[in-house]
């Protein structure tokens, strides 16, 4: 579990099927995904492999939490991902709208880009569609830097790229 100012991100656990299901259903949350909005089946697969990511890999998705409410925002993580014929892990994370523009995304990957520093991670990767212009400025603010664009399940994107070695001493 991480805790930020006013984040929890923890495990997903099978409480949690319902409000995921619903958020991944929800247009304005599955904006910008190569997927776009996901049919009961889609939605109830997606969850099962959020709620088992890191059983079976280590590393995955992180239910995010509003402290204040107590309610399940999104999420936000790293998978696997193979990036130039080089495996590294990528930075996913989507909010519901009723969360965006608080700062909960920057807050969220905060967390998480820490939490991959002390897996030992020295690289970590970013993709947004190319104009999702909100998710560039918040990996902008992140320390990420733009490298190539290119195309991801089908849908055009940019990458991202951040270092995240150890500071020495």
């Amino acid at each position: 579990m991480l805790l930020t100012e006013r984040l929890i991100l923890r495990l997903f656990v099978e409480s949690d099927k319902c409000a995921v299901v619903s958020l991944l259903k929800n247009a304005d949350f599955m904006a910008y995904s190569p997927t776009g909005v996901m049919n009961e089946s889609q939605a109830e697969s997606r969850f099962e492999s959020l709620l088992n990511a890191f059983e079976y890999h280590g590393i995955g998705k992180l239910a995010v939490i509003e402290q204040s409410t107590n309610d399940l925002i999104g999420y936000c993580g790293i998978e696997s991902f193979e990036y130039q014929n080089v495996a590294t892990v990528e930075l996913g994370y989507r909010l519901a709208l009723s969360a965006r523009g608080k700062g909960y995304a920057f807050e969220a990957c905060q967390a998480v880009l820490g939490f991959a520093r002390e897996l030992g991670y020295q690289q970590v990767l970013a993709l947004t569609e190319s104009e999702n212009i909100t998710s560039q400025h918040i990996l902008f603010k992140l320390g990420f830097e733009s490298r190539e664009k290119g195309v991801y399940q089908g849908m055009p994107i940019q990458y991202f790229e951040k270092c995240i070695l150890h500071p020495l001493g």
